[in-house]
């Protein structure tokens, strides 16, 4: 059963300009999980800005599909989108974030699709009990 959807859209180019600012490694490591970074450092100029606003907007349409914004409950840290041996983003929270959701981790199947454009990245999620 579905439990809950969220949709977002992020502008690259916002993104991209948080990127190459002067706090631009502080605006990765507050979105990016360590592992996503490491992604993410194999990307450079256009696909390294749109794998960013791709997980931005996931991570958004993720704490969308829970009805609760980023801040208390989810942080971007708490958040982690990683490609499958396909390439599917699969996400997944850390055991924190469920317990701050109040729900069990076994109980709930998170669906992600991001997708990218030149100048817009938007996401899906997808809450499912299970």
């Amino acid at each position: 059963m579905i439990t809950g959807i969220g949709h977002d859209m992020t502008d690259v180019a916002r993104i991209a300009e948080a990127i190459e600012g002067k706090a631009g490694q502080r605006f990765r490591e507050r979105v990016l999980t360590e592992a996503e970074r490491k992604l993410a450092s194999s990307y450079s100029g256009a696909r390294l800005h749109g794998f960013v606003a791709g997980r931005f907007a996931a991570k958004e349409a993720v704490v969308k599909a829970f009805g609760c914004g980023i801040g208390a409950v989810l942080g971007f840290q708490d958040i982690e989108i990683m490609p499958d041996g396909s390439g599917r983003p699969i996400c997944t929270l850390d055991e924190a974030a469920w317990s701050r959701l109040g729900l069990p981790p076994e109980g709930i199947r998170l669906h992600v699709t991001i997708t990218h454009e030149k100048s817009i990245a938007s996401a899906f999620a997808v809450a499912e009990r299970v």
